[in-house]
């Protein structure tokens, strides 16, 4: 469930070392982050269902295992109840017929992994600063 103050957020990833730097960049943004994590699409599916976990914010790879993040977003963009949920693709390739793909399926945008640790955290609390308000 939603809650002011709480940011709610789902990374789909199979790198665990980047859902670790995901959390460290998402908790050096001074705002109050509950982060979950999905190791592929069929795993970020099953955590959606259920009834009470509805994210405020998903970010997701593209390359993974079992269901790709391209196949997950398509199959997201499907359920009503995640309507007003920005989703947003998050990996190394940026090739520019892949983020058209994305954003033609209804990414709310698209952001490059970086090792940069400062530079994904100014991209990742622009994208909180900037979501939906629900």
């Amino acid at each position: 469930m939603k809650t002011p103050g709480n940011i709610s957020i789902l990374l789909v990833d199979d790198d665990i070392d980047d859902q670790e730097i995901f959390l460290l960049t998402m908790q050096d943004t001074g705002n109050e982050v509950e982060c979950e994590f999905a190791c592929d699409g069929i795993q970020a599916l099953e955590k959606l269902a259920r009834i009470a976990y509805e994210p405020h914010l998903i970010f997701i790879d593209i390359n993974m295992p079992k269901m790709n993040g391209i196949e997950l977003l398509a199959e997201l963009k499907q359920n009503p109840r995640l309507d007003r949920t920005p989703m947003y693709m998050y990996s190394t390739s940026d090739q520019q017929e892949i983020v058209a793909r994305c954003l033609e399926l209804g990414a709310s945008g698209f952001m490059k992994k970086s090792p940069d640790i400062e530079h994904l955290r100014r991209d990742f609390q622009h994208v909180i600063d900037n979501r939906a308000v629900l």
